[in-house]
């Protein structure tokens, strides 16, 4: 094998490793919004670090995030700029995050805003990538209260498994 073809091959494996890692940040941002703990377990190892401003260990934290018995009208994870270092079995990935959410509070309801920046550790085991080490920057946050609602569309976002996104709608 030529020595150019061992760099296109080794550039390609990178490119993967990166994108597989950046379909994990995705991933992760989604089964959070739709309390999806088959989505988290297969994105996050059991033993991660997930420190969002308290540590927790990965398996407790998505177990800690089931479903409320009423959902919140909306809740959403925007993540980009995802900056990711493959080496071998580990990669490191830092990405900007937008999240929010309706919270309803004493004085009626109110939209939380809360920007950020995820500084992830990633490790391939077995073959397979997953999350080992979150640490969560924030940048800024607000509340916005709710006034006038507009209508929505007909499908509301809901928790995995009643979610649109799982009955192929």
């Amino acid at each position: 094998m030529t020595s150019e073809l061992q760099a296109l091959q080794a550039r390609l494996a990178r490119l993967e490793d990166q994108d597989l890692i950046r379909g994990l940040v995705i991933r992760i941002a989604a089964g959070v919004d739709r309390y999806d703990e088959d989505a988290l377990r297969s994105a996050i190892w059991p033993d991660a670090v997930i420190d969002m401003g308290t540590a927790h260990f990965g398996a407790a934290f998505v177990a800690a995030l089931a479903p409320p018995a009423t959902p919140s009208q909306g809740r959403m994870h925007l993540t980009g700029n995802h900056m990711i270092v493959a080496d071998g079995e580990q990669a490191h990935c830092e990405s900007y995050v937008i999240s929010v959410q309706e919270i309803v509070a004493e004085g009626g309801t109110e939209t939380r805003w809360r920007a950020g920046r995820y500084l992830d550790r990633f490790e391939r085991r077995d073959g397979r990538w997953g999350l080992s080490r979150r640490v969560f920057v924030d940048e800024w946050s607000r509340l916005d209260p709710v006034g006038e609602r507009p209508n929505i569309g007909a499908r509301r976002g809901l928790p995995a498994p009643h979610d649109s996104r799982y009955s192929g709608s």
